[in-house]
Formats: C-alpha cells, sequence, structure tokens
C-alpha cells in the first residue's frame, strides 16, 4: 500500500514542480489514501472477479514484455505491452478532473486528458509501481464526450480506432455516468451494455479468453439506478466487475451537505467528480488487478500440479444472450451462441489475424469524430467528408477538439442538405449515423431525412439504380443532457456488394439544427 500511494503522489498526476512544492497537497494525498483507500476498503469495489485462464494470458503477456525488456530476447513484435483500451464519456475522458481544493494548477483541455483523467494515471500506477517506470502496460483512452454504451458499441463494432491502433488484451467499460441517464433504462441495461460486451469479445473473436471485458463503475454522483445493472452483467458474463462508488458512497453521501468534506475525497459534486475522483478511480482500478494477479499467483503456488486447472472457467464469451430469468432453454441459447462465434471466426478469416497484432476494419467508410483518431479537429472532419460529398448546401465541419462546441458536421439552416457516394470496397450492409440528440432549443422539433440508394455494378455497361429506402432520424429529447447516439439502418436491396455505389442524400425537414459526429457504411 505504501508502493501505491508513494506512486500515485509523484506519478499519478501532472504538474510535479508543483506537486513537490505543494505540502498541502501532499497531506491530503496521505489522508484521502488513508480515509478511504486502504485495501480493506477498496475491496468493497469487487464486484466479480477475471476468470482464471483469462488472467493467466494477461499474466504471460506482461512476462514477455518483462523479458523483452531485461533482454531483447523477444523481437518487439512478439512482446507488445498490455493494452487496455478504455471506453466512457465525457467522465472518463478527463472533464473537470482539474478541479482541486490544494492549489494545484488546472491543466488545460489536451493536458486534462492525457495525464489529468484517471486512465492516464492507471498507466502510470502500472509501469512506475510495478515495473520501475517501463512501458509494459499501455492505456488507451478512447473516452468521448456524450458517449453511452451504443456508441461505445459502434467504436468497437466498426473499429474506429486511432490509426495502426492495437487489439486490445483488456477493454474497460465505463458508460455508467451516460447510462444512467437513458429514459429507456430497461433497453440500456439489458440490451445497450450486453451489446457493448458482445463487440468488445468480437474484437478477437477466435480467441476463447481475451480481450478480457472489465465493467467499471465510477463515482458520478447520487443516481444509483445502474449499479444493479452493472453487477448483472458482470455475473451474467463472467466480467471483471469493478466499482469505485462501493468504496467511497456511504461516508460522501452521509456527508453530501459539508461541501469541505466531499471536496476533500471527489473535489466536485456532480457527475463529473474532480481530481480526488480521479485519482481514486486509478487507485480503486489498480488494487482490483493487482487482487486479480496475486490470487491466481497464488493458486499457481499452491497448486500440486501448476500448468493444469481442476475445473476451467466458462469463457466469458462463449455465454449466450443476457435474461432477466431462467424461462427457455439456456444451454441450448449457450450452444447456439458458441456455434455463431465458430462460424463468425471462420467466415472472418481473422485466425489467420490471430498472430499479428493489427485489427482488420469491417467498413467501407467509417469514422467518429475523437481526439484520439484521426478525425479529432473540424478540418480531419471536413476532409473525411469531402472524400465522398457529390453536394452540400447549408452544412458544415466546425467545432473544437476537445472544448465546446466538439468538432463534427453541423447544420445551423432549415432545409440544409448533402449528398454523398460511396464506392463500396467490400460487402456493405448498414449505414449507421451518429449523431447528437439534445434538450437545447435549437434542437427541439428537428428532423433529419435520409435517402438512400444502390447503384449496382453488373456486366452491363450502364448502371442499374434499384429502389430506395428512407429513415428519419430526430434531434431532440427531454433528458437533460446532451449525448450521441448511433442510428443503425440496413441499406435497401440487401446492401452493396463490392464495386456497387452507395448514394445518400441528407435533408433537415424540419428544425434548423443538427449534429453529426461520424458516419459509418459497414459489413454488419
Amino acid at each position: 500500500e505504501s508502493e501505491i500511494k508513494e506512486a500515485a503522489v509523484k506519478n499519478a498526476t501532472w504538474f510535479p514542480e508543483q506537486q513537490n512544492n505543494n505540502t498541502k497537497f501532499r497531506d491530503w494525498i496521505d489522508q484521502l489514501f488513508r480515509d478511504h483507500y486502504q485495501s480493506y476498503q477498496v475491496r468493497r469495489s469487487a464486484i466479480h472477479p477475471p476468470g482464471l485462464e483469462v488472467t493467466l494470458k494477461l499474466l504471460e503477456i506482461i512476462s514477455k514484455r518483462v523479458n523483452y525488456l531485461r533482454d531483447n530476447t523477444l523481437s518487439a513484435s512478439a512482446a507488445p505491452p498490455l493494452h487496455i483500451l478504455v471506453s466512457g464519456g465525457s467522465l472518463t475522458s478527463g472533464m473537470a478532473c482539474g478541479i482541486n481544493h490544494v492549489g494545484i494548477t488546472q491543466p488545460g483541455w489536451v493536458r486534462q486528458y492525457t495525464e489529468c483523467a484517471w486512465p492516464a494515471r492507471l498507466e502510470h500506477l502500472f509501469n512506475r509501481v510495478l515495473f520501475q517506470g517501463k512501458e509494459v502496460v499501455k492505456v488507451s483512452n478512447l473516452a468521448v464526450g456524450g458517449s453511452n454504451s451504443e456508441v461505445g458499441k459502434a467504436v468497437l463494432e466498426y473499429h474506429l480506432f486511432p490509426d495502426a491502433f492495437d487489439q486490445p488484451d483488456i477493454v474497460i467499460w465505463s458508460h455508467a455516468a451516460n447510462d444512467a441517464q437513458e429514459k429507456d433504462k430497461e433497453r440500456a441495461f439489458f440490451e445497450s451494455i450486453p451489446g457493448f460486451v458482445n463487440a468488445a469479445h468480437n474484437l478477437r473473436i477466435c480467441d476463447d479468453h481475451l480481450p478480457l471485458v472489465v465493467m467499471n463503475e465510477e463515482f458520478f454522483g447520487q443516481n444509483n439506478d445502474i449499479s444493479g445493472a452493472i453487477y448483472k452483467a458482470s455475473n451474467w458474463f463472467g466480467l471483471m466487475g469493478i466499482s469505485q462508488r462501493n468504496v467511497i458512497s456511504h461516508k460522501t453521501f452521509a456527508n453530501f451537505d459539508n461541501d469541505d468534506y466531499v471536496k476533500s475525497i471527489i473535489d466536485a459534486k456532480g457527475i463529473h467528480p474532480g481530481m480526488g475522483g480521479h485519482i481514486g478511480t486509478s487507485w480503486t482500478v489498480f488494487f482490483n488487478f493487482i487482487s486479480a494477479f496475486t490470487d491466481v499467483c497464488d493458486y499457481r503456488r499452491v497448486s500440486s500440479s501448476p500448468m493444469s486447472i481442476a475445473s476451467t472457467d466458462v469463457a466469458a464469451k462463449s455465454i449466450g444472450p443476457y435474461k432477466e430469468n431462467d424461462y427457455g432453454d439456456i444451454s441450448s441459447e449457450w450452444k447456439e451462441h458458441r456455434d455463431n462465434i465458430r462460424e463468425m471466426c471462420l467466415l472472418s478469416g481473422a485466425q489467420e489475424q490471430e498472430a499479428s497484432t493489427s485489427l482488420q476494419s469491417p467498413c467501407t467508410y467509417a469514422f467518429m469524430v475523437n481526439r484520439m483518431t484521426s478525425i479529432g479537429t473540424k478540418a480531419d472532419v471536413d476532409k473525411k467528408m469531402n472524400e465522398v460529398l457529390t453536394s452540400n448546401t447549408g452544412w458544415k465541419a466546425e467545432g473544437f477538439p476537445i472544448k465546446q462546441p466538439r468538432a463534427g458536421f453541423y447544420a445551423k439552416e432549415p432545409n440544409a442538405h448533402f449528398s454523398l457516394k460511396i464506392d463500396a470496397s467490400m460487402e456493405t450492409k448498414y449505414m449507421t449515423i451518429m449523431s447528437m440528440k439534445s434538450y437545447g432549443d435549437n434542437f427541439k422539433d428537428t428532423i433529419l431525412e435520409v435517402d438512400v440508394q444502390i447503384e449496382r455494378k453488373g456486366d452491363a455497361a450502364e448502371e442499374e439504380v434499384v429502389k430506395s429506402s428512407k429513415y428519419e432520424v430526430t434531434g431532440y429529447h427531454e433528458t437533460k443532457t446532451s449525448i450521441h447516439i448511433p442510428h443503425k439502418f440496413e441499406l435497401p436491396d440487401g446492401g452493396a456488394e463490392k464495386g456497387d455505389s452507395i448514394v445518400v442524400n441528407f435533408r433537415l425537414v424540419s428544425g434548423s439544427y443538427f449534429k453529426i459526429a461520424g458516419l459509418a457504411f459497414c459489413r454488419y
């Protein structure tokens, strides 16, 4: 524990020149750790442990990396860092993470994301506590403000990652704050969350265990509707489940009217906790991984046959669709699910890809605005849209990479419309529109009409135009938050084959304001 605390003080925050000379900061960290994050307290955060086999695979990756860094007996490509992908909303991305009560200068927008948010702190903790500062663990924070599990699922499903992005060994779900505000909670909790889990598992469809999926509940205020859903999903799918909320909620709520006391723990009330909240989350997640690793090492040490496991776990990704009760034939459903996974593995050709750490996109054309990818600025959006635009009236790439309003493709006048044409580079059956929903007056009554048609490329000299399909996307909701929503539609006439063209016309038929944050035309 003393090592974790020391690492947190020295390495898990920014501006070391300030914190080293800030006695108040150091005293606060000591008190925060002592009063709220001792091991007996953090154990409350453990919702569900990871399976034995998947933990062993993670330790094997770490061991190979350590050996490579120690004596270079392996090639770098054979011993990459343990890769953790974090998916979440604005809380996870680091919004408000610099708020503190001890005089540390708050970071700018970029440093807030890269150094202040808890995923960045988690990487520091792993590497500096356990590996003398060497890069054994890499954490990729792909959190995007206003993102729920549906958005997270789309990012995973369509590989909307940075260029040259390696396969993750661990995927951490941290969408609790936005999912908890969904109006249709049954759909959010029991369809969207399982959908995210399946998309994460499918990143390595031919691997029985990796990636490990982690359900992580940060502390984000008094809304606890989602806690039960996280518990249920973790247990049903055999995932690793963590809840920082379970560590600090009782003391925080018991003294919620005492601002100084609350600040001493999380620094800011509401959905975006400050520095204390992010430091505490990094401690909590780190503790749970260390506990999982040491539990497995203890098992291997006392086992009479260390290389054998008496009774293997059911692999998490082989577990069938989530159910709220035991009606029906669960065994048959799980068997069908496993058969589907095997078929997907064979069809995807992923068996050949497993030796590589790269990911193959399932999309003809896809992007989502995310500062961690190549589409982070309005110039990036403009360039990406111009790849396929054929006409445009009233739509414009605007916004900023981090601060509000964030980059996107905006309409700000009635009847704004644009058209695009995409030549399919593979079988393409679905279109997804990532758009913003908000409660602001400018979003009221907004409706985007989308008309899609497929131009067939056959042996004949002339193109054959098939029937079109129309869809509508609304921009307003009454929930007091602004979030991005993926709207997924089947392309008409079974979709496009390689060589066909997809022609899409977008028109704002009601209202005068709309934001598109991403588009995807994909195989599934």
